[in-house]
């Protein structure tokens, strides 16, 4: 029975041929959007790494004062707000806070290896208890790396796959440069800061001691507030910083609104590029049926002599039902044979598995698409009574 439908269908392969045209290219479309999706929806279901709630970003802008008057006022800044009772933890760092639109990246090599575009993030201190980053060995920055022979640096689990392999990292130095080298005191399992929506990167933490700085100027401050704090709180600092940092640019935001702003970034792309492919399935669909629904009336007394000869309603219906899903194969063919060449050949450095579910994904939602388009026109065929569809010829 299958052999003779792919026959039947090769048979009128030029009456078809505009069919499995546009199932190949609705096939396409289909596949991109949903490889968009699947990895969106992948890098979503993953841990950040860090907690956002009751976590504000407080932006400072210092005005032309020395860089020197700068650093001592931006001092007092930090014991200020670390001194507020609503105020848990407060830790300095760079621009790129989390959910920032800002990125600091930089290349780290051991051995032959290097790494790849990995996010640097500048932090102090309290930065692990304000994210409540958890570390899976080692340890985070404190006052005994004061007196280290070696800048301490905290990396994720991405970094040490790709510089160290199997190999343990804790204690392993890093070369910056000719003269000053990286020493790796801690492991977290997964940091990612740009987006909840981004894929896993290498990341490395490295430490901000105002003490023993030359007198840099770090314009993030992220604030973990208790439960409950709110605007009123967020006023009051905003003045009394103000007095300190006199013509200081101020600036507040939650990390909780930072995620949302970062999301929409993602969302309205995907959901813009759904609604395009919805449309031409939508499109599809309905050539596809009105097809359909000619193609049968047209063979009326093709179903009128088989019915006469035994053939059951059932038999029929299957038959037409069968011969559009060997008409979606034939379509399918040549746009999977396309497909796959993405994970082969690693196309936009995406995981292979991303690729082989929107491909399973796409194929289902073609053969449902057409099924569902032949279930009407199908029961009408089988329906037709042999005697009328005979006098009608």
């Amino acid at each position: 029975m299958i052999r003779h439908l792919f026959k039947l269908i090769w048979n009128r392969k030029k009456s078809n041929f505009l069919l499995m045209t546009e199932i190949f290219f609705c096939f396409l479309v289909l596949f991109g959007v949903m490889s968009l999706v699947v990895y969106n929806v992948r890098n979503y279901t993953k841990p950040l790494g860090f907690e956002h709630d009751n976590v504000w970003l407080l932006t400072m802008r210092p005005s032309a004062d020395s860089a020197a008057l700068n650093h001592q006022k931006l001092e007092q800044v930090v014991q200020q707000v670390r001194a507020y009772p609503e105020v848990s933890h407060a830790a300095l760092t760079n621009s790129n806070a989390p959910f920032a639109f800002s990125q600091m990246t930089d290349n780290l090599s051991y051995g032959n290896k290097r790494s790849s575009q990995a996010d640097h993030y500048e932090v102090d201190d309290d930065y692990e208890d304000v994210l409540q980053v958890q570390l899976s060995q080692g340890r985070w920055f404190g006052p005994e790396d004061n007196a280290a022979h070696h800048k301490p640096i905290v990396i994720n689990r991405e970094m040490q796959r790709q510089l160290f392999g199997e190999e343990e990292p804790l204690g392993k130095l890093i070369p910056q440069n000719d003269s000053v080298n990286y020493q790796v005191v801690g492991i977290v399992d997964h940091f990612r800061g740009y987006s909840e929506y981004s894929a896993e990167r290498p990341a490395f933490f490295t430490r901000i001691s105002l003490q023993q700085s030359d007198k840099s100027f770090w314009g993030e401050l992220l604030i973990r507030v208790k439960p409950g704090t709110g605007v009123a709180f967020e006023e009051k600092m905003v003045q009394e910083i103000s007095g300190i940092g006199k013509d200081w640019t101020l600036e507040v935001a939650t990390l909780e609104k930072m995620r949302q702003n970062k999301s929409k970034l993602t969302m309205v792309p995907m959901i813009a590029l759904g609604l395009v492919c919805g449309f031409l399935i939508l499109n599809v669909a309905l050539g596809l049926f009105g097809v359909l629904w000619y193609n049968i009336s047209r063979r009326n007394g093709e179903i009128g002599l088989r019915r006469a000869l035994g053939a059951s309603a059932n038999q029929v219906y299957r038959q037409f039902i069968g011969e559009v899903l060997v008409l979606a194969t034939f379509g399918l063919l040549l746009g999977v044979a396309f497909a796959v060449q993405f994970p082969l050949l690693q196309v936009f450095e995406v995981e292979s598995v991303v690729y082989f579910l929107a491909l399973g994904i796409s194929v289902v939602v073609i053969y449902i698409l057409v099924v569902g388009c032949a279930l009407y026109p199908s029961r009408q065929a089988a329906t037709i009574h042999p005697a009328i569809a005979l006098h009608e010829e």
